[in-house]
């Protein structure tokens, strides 16, 4: 019994055959990449039981840093049927990783559009040999959209420095202003053997910005070298191919044997750096590969771009809104702001609109008369290229009809001194002020405080505002630096006090001149602050020749 036994188990060692291995492939093994830059790397990797893989990497020098991509990021299989240079039939796969951790409104929509099987029986309808495979489109329509557009999406880290990069083909250009914004359903691949070390086939720099990158394939090179090598009808831009490129079916898959490795050079770093990869089983079967990375001088100019701005911004009358505004220029050049109303396009002139590069907050004044909605754009530039811009609205809820506030101005003096020399006209007012039940009871830090003072048809009106330089909000009381809309010089010295605790203000401006001389008595000092405001119009004391003061307050008889 104990022979057969032995037998048995000799039998089954012999029938049990070599032991399979992890397998770890790269499509080259030398790239070039910008100083300062990213490079998008694939890596396709395979385990013989399809157990998920732990990838490592190591640099031969530190100023050359690689970091993966998650692992929980999406992947897309497109099975794709054509034909090749040679005429011969191809089908296979093409697999790139979704960015969903980088672009993850682009990378939900293809997800999305996937998962509905919008992409099954779609074409490659446009194959440019050294550049891209655009695919998406319907046969005898390369217009063919899903007709559900995407804001672009872009990320610093993501550029046309590497190959068989995945992007958005909406309608924007370097070369024109193009249409932003536009990103639908057609997306492209670019050529499997571009750098921006090769003149002949140098990767599409000038996208950068432009067409916004979400994703990378990981594996599936040979499949897309037969794609482009398709004959096609050259007609420009268009390069249909002579016989069809058909997406049979895109299917998302949880890719756990491919990764994409994100390597990035120091800003100041040139040189030859060895990188190597590895990919770990659950057995700790391990296999490696090492490539040659050559970071050079970086000689291309990018965009400027803009970082996420909401839809629409609501606010009450004469209430300041304020939302950050990122903007973004990798080459380190000074950027520009642009606003336009839609309706116009023109820059607004029914408000204010100041960002601070400090702080990076947009601050948006409307004016105390305006209501409705207000169609806006937003735009930046690095004066070089054309603008990225993002459309918003302002929508401006009406204000209380009737005065919230009201003031007792107790002290103090108005002086015109514009007949004796320019620019020397002062305020100086101190006085009282009250909330009336339609008042919200409250200063907030987004409230404008806008201030008319002197003559009842042509007062001197300042505005201050939560971005102005020496704006202070704290414990309910405001003060801050003002600036006039409609007086000589622009920049006066004006300051505002508002103390909710104490029920006091006081107003002081300088080195002015009232855009209407202060000819009689009959002046006013009119207060708003958001919602809150009222005006104090009454006949002042004039006790020397444009020099006035409030008058005495009224005492009660006993």
């Amino acid at each position: 019994m104990m022979a057969r036994m032995g037998v048995c188990i000799c039998g089954l060692a012999l029938l049990a055959g070599p032991a399979r291995a992890v397998t770890l492939t790269l499509w080259t093994n030398n790239i070039v990449m910008p100083s300062g830059r990213t490079f998008q790397m694939p890596i396709s990797a395979s385990d013989p039981d399809g157990q998920p893989l732990r990838f490592d990497v190591t640099t031969s020098d530190k100023r050359l840093s690689g970091v993966f991509a998650p692992s929980s990021n999406p992947s897309i299989v497109m099975n794709v049927s054509g034909v090749d240079s040679e005429t011969n039939a191809f089908t296979g796969n093409l697999v790139a990783q979704l960015f969903d951790d980088l672009t993850p409104t682009t990378a939900t929509r293809i997800v999305t559009l996937v998962n509905s099987n919008f992409y099954n029986g779609l074409l490659f309808q446009r194959v440019i040999s050294n550049f891209v495979a655009q695919c998406g489109g319907a046969t005898n329509n390369s217009a063919f959209e899903s007709g559900v557009t995407l804001d672009d999406e872009y990320v610093a880290s993501l550029i046309y420095d590497g190959f068989g990069q995945l992007g958005m083909a909406n309608q924007a250009s370097a070369t024109s202003q193009g249409t932003h914004d536009s990103n639908d359903s057609q997306f492209f691949i670019t050529d499997v053997d571009l750098s921006i070390g090769n003149t002949n086939a140098p990767s599409p720099q000038y996208l950068n910005f432009e067409q916004p990158i979400f994703g990378q394939l990981t594996s599936g090179f040979g499949v897309l070298t037969q794609i482009m090598s398709t004959a096609v009808i050259a007609s420009g831009q268009s390069s249909t191919p002579v016989s069809n490129v058909v997406i049979n079916s895109a299917t998302i898959i949880t890719n756990s044997q491919d990764a994409v490795l994100r390597l990035t050079a120091a800003a100041k770093f040139r040189g030859n750096v060895a990188v190597t990869v590895s990919a770990t089983n659950a057995e700790n079967e391990v296999a490696t590969q090492t490539f040659q990375v050559n970071v050079i001088t970086d000689t291309n100019t990018s965009p400027a771009f803009l970082g996420p701005v909401p839809s629409s911004v609501t606010m009450s009358q004469n209430v300041a809104a304020s939302f950050v505004v990122m903007a973004t220029d990798i080459d380190g050049k000074p950027t520009a702001f642009g606003y336009e109303n839609v309706d116009t396009g023109a820059f607004p002139t029914n408000m204010l609109l100041s960002h601070n590069k400090r702080t990076n907050v947009l601050t948006i004044n409307p004016e105390a008369t305006l209501t409705g909605k207000v169609d806006m754009l937003i735009g930046v530039t690095d004066q070089i290229h054309s603008y990225d811009t993002q459309a918003f609205t302002v929508n401006v809820l009406p204000g209380s009809p009737t005065p919230t506030m009201t003031i007792v101005p107790l002290k103090g003096s108005m002086m015109d001194a514009s007949s004796k020399r320019l620019n020397a006209s002062s305020i100086n007012v101190t006085g009282t002020f009250a909330f009336n039940s339609q008042s919200d009871q409250t200063f907030s830090s987004n409230d404008v405080i806008s201030l008319s003072l002197g003559a009842t048809n042509n007062p001197l009106s300042l505005i201050f505002t939560p971005d102005r330089s020496g704006w202070r909000f704290l414990n309910g009381t405001i003060s801050g630096q003002g600036t006039p809309a409609n007086a000589s010089p622009k920049k006066v010295h004006a300051s505002v006090q508002f103390n909710p605790a104490k029920g006091t203000f006081k107003i002081l401006a300088s080195g002015f001149d009232f855009p209407t001389p202060l000819t009689n008595n009959v002046l006013q000092v009119g207060v708003a602050i958001g919602i809150n405001y009222g005006t104090d119009v009454r006949p002042w004391v004039e006790i020397r020749p444009g020099s006035f003061v409030p008058p005495p307050p009224i005492v009660s008889s006993p």
